[in-house]
């Protein structure tokens, strides 16, 4: 059984950082990957015509802070994958890729751990889990009653819009996902129907500055987990913008006026109907609000 000081279990961008910080330090440690390279999460579960929401100025990982000409810009897909396969190159970060963690557990005389992966078994001093925690696709009990007719697709794995049938689409969640992809629907001419959720809605720009500018500046991002109204805070969905086009607005009433039809939380499914709750309003109402706390600081 090899041993090593540490190990960090996932290459994202938590791991990365971490083995950017170990390698200064000199220290031993090895970075256990599932994918087969860098930038999995972005290369792999992202939509064609992803950006981030945030802009380049944001890109803060140690080491390689963004330095380019466009700091308020927003990267796309392509640009996202360069910057990760880049960064582990620049630092020959140890990556050991196509490897699963299968169980990390005690050693019985309490100092380390014992690691199992798919390519064999490790003693570490020290184990970091940076896996990240919007991994596995979520589909809800009911999603089994729905015809097997009507294409079921998650997020992770929706690439454009002439990847779908013909027909109207349902997009189930108005997030940051959920509203960019209805988006890209409806201005390809599909006819799309969307559940709609609590997520807030932020403006992109306020007085002349990018949102996230103010948001920096207010402390939005230093609160603790300590500090918010409950634990489900924590899981609120991300505020209704769009890096896409040099970054924009993503607005409910702009999308019924531009055609789409909303409705509200998903309920489930019976006798080849889905069903939902009729709180359209009160969501509508949640994300109005949201939108005019941020701006009032």
């Amino acid at each position: 059984m090899d041993k090593i000081e540490t190990i960090i279990v996932g290459g994202g961008q938590a791991g990365l950082s971490t083995s950017y910080h170990l390698k200064q330090l000199g220290r031993e440690h090895i970075i256990f990957e599932a994918a087969e390279k860098p930038a999995h999460a972005w290369r792999n579960d992202r939509w064609d015509s992803f950006t981030f929401v945030t802009p380049n100025w944001s890109i803060l990982l140690p080491g390689a802070h963004y330095a380019g000409i466009d700091p308020d810009g927003f990267f796309k897909k392509a640009e996202i994958i360069a910057y990760f396969e880049q960064y582990v190159e620049k630092f020959d970060l140890p990556l050991r890729y196509i490897t699963t963690v299968l169980e990390v557990a005690p050693l019985e005389n309490g100092n380390g751990y014992q690691v199992k992966t798919s390519g064999g078994n490790y003693q570490a001093r020290n184990v970091v889990i940076a896996t990240g925690s919007f991994q596995k696709p979520k589909f809800p009990a009911f999603s089994a009653d729905i015809p097997a007719n009507i294409k079921q697709l998650h997020s992770g794995r929706y690439r454009n819009p002439d990847q779908l049938p013909e027909g109207a689409v349902l997009v189930v969640g108005s997030a940051q996902s959920g509203m960019q992809i209805a988006e890209e629907l409806y201005q390809n001419g599909r006819v799309v129907y969307l559940s709609t959720g609590t997520a807030p809605r932020a403006p992109r720009r306020y007085r002349g500055r990018e949102i996230f500018s103010w948001l920096v500046d207010i402390g939005f991002f230093d609160q603790t987990v300590d500090t918010l109204p409950s634990q489900k805070a924590r899981f609120i969905g991300n505020p209704q913008v769009s890096g896409k086009d040099g970054g924009h607005s993503l607005n409910l009433h702009q999308f019924v006026r531009d055609g789409v039809t909303l409705l509200g939380h998903i309920s489930g499914a019976q006798a080849g109907r889905v069903l939902f709750k009729p709180d359209l309003k009160e969501n509508l109402a949640k994300s109005d609000k949201a939108e005019k706390e941020i701006m009032e600081g």
